[in-house]
């Protein structure tokens, strides 16, 4: 996204953080935390105001991989035997109904199903949810391996459960996805990003 921290994105004068940290609260998810690598500076201060843990990386240029074992670590540390809700953080359309639909249906998973990825027209998107069993195994995996070696390992085990809400999908991978965003948004005020090409 040109150098610009996508979660500081501002709709309806509402950055993105604190869109999704009130979207899971009202689907009845308590605690929230922010894994943090590039503009820590910046988002930070969102997290917290956001009344999310911030996760701070102690390596320099962290992957996806990185965050995500970071993230894993923080939730093992805290909540010992619970299940997992992970998400990026760039979603601005998800709301608290799909959220509230996805824990539903892990609710009612069928036994043996220990990860669920909602997908949308076959896309697989977010949030992922993890059993606690399925945390454990991720955390000693090699230190590479993320999520999606462990779902590509475990095939039988993990639920794609197709959905038709497209803010399970709709991510701000480049500028032409903000522009679609505030195509699709107006007249809602979506401040924020990289600049426009002249």
């Amino acid at each position: 996204m040109g150098g610009w921290p996508k979660p500081a994105l501002r709709i309806g004068g509402q950055n993105l953080l604190e869109r999704l940290a009130q979207a899971f609260r009202q689907a009845g998810v308590a605690e929230i935390g922010v894994v943090l690598g590039p503009y820590a500076d910046v988002l930070q201060p969102l997290a917290v105001a956001a009344g999310a843990q911030p996760l701070l990386h102690a390596v320099h240029g962290p992957t996806l991989v990185d965050s995500q074992r970071l993230a894993l670590q923080a939730h093992a540390a805290r909540h010992p035997g619970r299940d997992l809700m992970l998400v990026l953080a760039d979603l601005p359309l998800l709301t608290a109904a799909p959220l509230r639909a996805l824990l539903q249906a892990w609710a009612a998973r069928p036994a043996g199903v220990r990860a669920l990825v909602p997908a949308v027209e076959g896309v697989q998107g977010h949030p992922v949810l993890l059993s606690w069993q399925a945390v454990e195994e991720i955390r000693l995996q090699p230190a590479e391996e993320g999520v999606r070696h462990w779902m590509a390992g475990h095939a039988a085990q993990v639920l794609r459960l197709p959905c038709s809400d497209p803010g399970h999908v709709f991510d701000l991978d480049t500028p032409e996805d903000l522009a679609r965003l505030r195509a699709l948004l107006h007249p809602a005020a979506v401040e924020g990003g990289p600049p426009l090409a002249p």
